[in-house]
């Protein structure tokens, strides 16, 4: 992960790095979670987060959702368009992500990761399916928790919009501006740490002397202009070795 801050960064990328918003805390640290599993591939083991093909939020894994208009599970049926060996991935459903925005800003949704004896330390890559209506369909801002003080919790400051009391926060954009199924690729390498001086300020995935590792996962979702408005569908969440 890398340790430098920008300090010239984008309007969109500073906007969006205030509106963090806190997920549920875990009820313990034994997490059920049937929608994650590692299977082989050419390249590498894969860790599934989630391909949404329960058809709810709710289970097999539970994502809490704040201040976004739509974010609900949709089926894919008229979701034809894009890279062809993405489009034969998706499967039924997917999660659809729409919004207008307050200054930037639409809402997003997160999941909790962390499962116990389950070291997501030789993962290097995150990647994520993503359909896109086009030019301006807005930005997705990805944010990664890990478990810096051991207690398998983000603990998060409400007074402080959301800002992680005790645990690295590591953050990347993707600007959603092409129509159809893409796949998305993103080293851990490219991820930036956001909240330097708290925590660590290393990346810690792994289950070591008492840590959850990998916490959880949030979307914020920022629109092209300040009352713009965020569409865009994301499927097949997942950890990969590339």
């Amino acid at each position: 992960m890398k340790k430098i801050v920008l300090v010239a960064v984008s309007l969109v990328f500073a906007v969006s790095s205030v509106f963090a918003m806190a997920g549920p805390a875990p009820e313990n640290k034994v997490k059920e979670d049937v929608a994650s599993k590692s299977s082989g591939s050419a390249s590498g083991a894969v860790y599934m987060i989630d391909d949404f093909e329960s058809g709810s939020l709710r289970s097999p894994r539970e994502w809490w959702v704040f201040d976004i208009e739509t974010a609900i599970p949709e089926l894919n049926n008229s979701l034809t368009a894009g890279d062809e060996d993405v489009i034969k991935k998706v499967g039924k459903y997917s999660f659809k992500l729409k919004g207008k925005a307050n200054n930037w800003y639409c809402g997003g949704a997160g999941t909790y990761i962390a499962k116990e004896n389950t070291n997501l330390s030789k993962y290097n890559t995150f990647n994520i399916d993503v359909y896109g209506n086009g030019p301006g369909s807005g930005t997705l801002k990805l944010e990664l928790f890990d478990d810096d003080n051991n207690n398998w919790q983000a603990e998060q400051d409400p007074s402080k919009n959301y800002a992680p009391i005790y645990d690295d926060k590591y953050i990347t954009d993707v600007m959603v501006d092409w129509s159809g199924w893409r796949r998305i690729s993103i080293p851990f390498d490219d991820f930036i740490d956001d909240n330097p001086g708290v925590g660590d300020d290393v990346w810690n995935p792994g289950q070591n002397s008492g840590s959850g590792g990998l916490l959880q996962l949030q979307f914020i979702c920022i629109a092209p202009k300040p009352d713009g408005e965020i569409n865009f569908n994301v499927d097949n969440v997942s950890l990969t070795e590339e």
